[in-house]
């Protein structure tokens, strides 16, 4: 059944029916919340195209035809990235390592080394369980039943995913890194992550998202994940987001993070893979004090479409607000970017910033960039500003006047263009990302 299929068919037709039997264990409170995620689900029309944040994609494309799907099992592939994955634990400067086979399977490693600082690496439905007043006081909060059609299909539809709790007063050195892997063609996932972090705690996460179908004539993957993310006042903390799913996997996420007075989070969205991506990023300022940066990276090529959003709330005076994203287009691929900085009729003395720059490498590419600004006090300072362009065919001659090839002048400007992101990163994957851009620099 294609998407014109359906949305020919009607809304009613396409329900979350009665949920697995395996999604209604655990405590009452949770399977309320998975039922009343189901009935949004139900009674939420399809977004209409063309309205706000869905402009620039088809909202049908992410309801997936269940009769064809699979049911993403614990597979020879999800071993083989395991193996893969715990091996390079072992070599990288990381602390702690959380894999989620398509929420089939969490398999933690590390985290016994950090239990006299009271760090928690768990699955979720083991720490509903072992930890029930934190993740009943804080799941569903960002992200619930009201925010959206789709977060309300992850809602209902998660089988397990991954909990991370560092208490007060505690540092973690080495980042902490999240492996998702979406398993094969036909499949559909959804992965759920929850973060709260302490009083006065410092912490970095790597959330990484790979696997998914390679050949779209065998069919078409989906994944659905969830992030929120908790941070407490005084408190510093970096969320990295990797995407980099195969070439036939459609893939919707929304992050949600909460910061409160006098902590910061650095946030970095990296995203390469996938053939239609929508990502949300939001982050509520809620005490004053609270710093929040947002750096973007994209790149995209062959027929890649990448929808994002960003918005920074400030419900609190004196919190300050930054967004630099980047993106940088190749052969057919098209980008759309919307961002809001919203500030609140209470929220005195803000400073708010925002930047899209958007670098296309050839004809036929496509970039949308969309800045909005909601201030409903005059008490402020913001700023914003987009770019869309080629490369300056200057910046190419001066250095193809020094030698270069016209391929190597235009590697040179793209690598100093995504230099400022890259330099954020961690050690080990600051290599690792230098290696995709390289890879979709070739044959320039």
């Amino acid at each position: 059944m294609s998407v014109e299929q359906l949305k020919d068919k009607s809304e009613m037709d396409y329900n979350i029916e009665e949920l697995a039997e395996e999604l209604t264990n655990g405590p009452d409170w949770l399977t309320d919340q998975r039922r009343n995620s189901q009935k949004a689900f139900n009674d939420t029309p399809v977004p209409r195209r063309g309205l706000h944040l869905w402009r620039y994609t088809d909202p049908y494309q992410f309801l997936f035809n269940r009769e064809n799907m699979t049911e993403t099992e614990v597979s020879a592939n999800h071993a083989s990235v395991k193996k893969t994955a715990v091996s390079q634990f072992k070599e990288n400067n990381t602390s702690c390592l959380a894999i989620d086979l398509s929420g089939r399977e969490i398999k933690i490693s590390g985290a016994e080394n950090f239990q006299k600082d009271g760090l928690v690496v768990a699955s979720l439905s083991r720490a509903v369980k072992s930890h029930p007043e934190i993740v009943e006081k804080y799941l569903y909060k960002l992200v619930g039943n009201k925010t959206g059609k789709f977060e309300a299909m992850n809602g209902a539809l998660w089988h397990d995913g991954v909990f991370i709790y560092l208490p007060d007063g505690k540092q973690l050195e080495k980042p902490l890194h999240i492996l998702h892997d979406a398993g094969r063609e036909n499949s559909s996932s959804f992965p759920r992550v929850l973060i709260v972090v302490g009083k006065n705690s410092e912490l970095t996460v790597i959330d990484e998202y790979s696997g998914g179908g390679t050949d779209s004539e065998k069919g078409t993957s989906y994944s659905n994940g969830v992030v929120e993310f908790f941070v407490e006042q005084d408190s510093r903390t970096r969320y990295v987001f990797l995407q980099r799913q195969a070439s036939a996997i459609k893939s919707y996420y929304t992050y949600r993070s909460q910061i409160e007075r006098g902590a910061s989070m650095l946030t970095i969205a990296l995203s390469f893979g996938g053939a239609l991506t929508k990502q949300n990023f939001g982050i509520t300022l809620n005490g004053p004090g609270a710093q929040s940066t947002i750096y973007g990276l994209l790149f995209g090529t062959d027929h890649q479409h990448f929808d994002n959003h960003t918005i920074h709330q400030h419900s609190a005076g004196q919190t300050r607000s930054d967004i630099k994203f980047k993106v940088v287009l190749r052969d057919k691929s098209l980008s759309a970017y919307t961002g809001l900085i919203r500030i609140e009729h209470d929220a005195k003395t803000c400073e708010a910033y925002q930047e899209n720059r958007n670098l296309l490498l050839n004809k036929g590419t496509r970039a949308e960039t969309i800045p909005e600004l909601e201030i409903l006090n005059e008490d402020v300072s913001c700023s914003h500003g987009a770019t869309i362009g080629p490369i300056d065919p200057d910046m190419v001659f001066y250095l193809t006047s020094r030698g270069l090839s016209k391929s190597e002048a235009v590697r040179t400007i793209v690598s100093g263009f995504v230099a400022d992101i890259l330099k954020l990163l961690p050690d080990d994957l600051r290599q690792r990302i230098s290696g995709f851009v390289e890879q979709r620099l070739e044959n320039i």
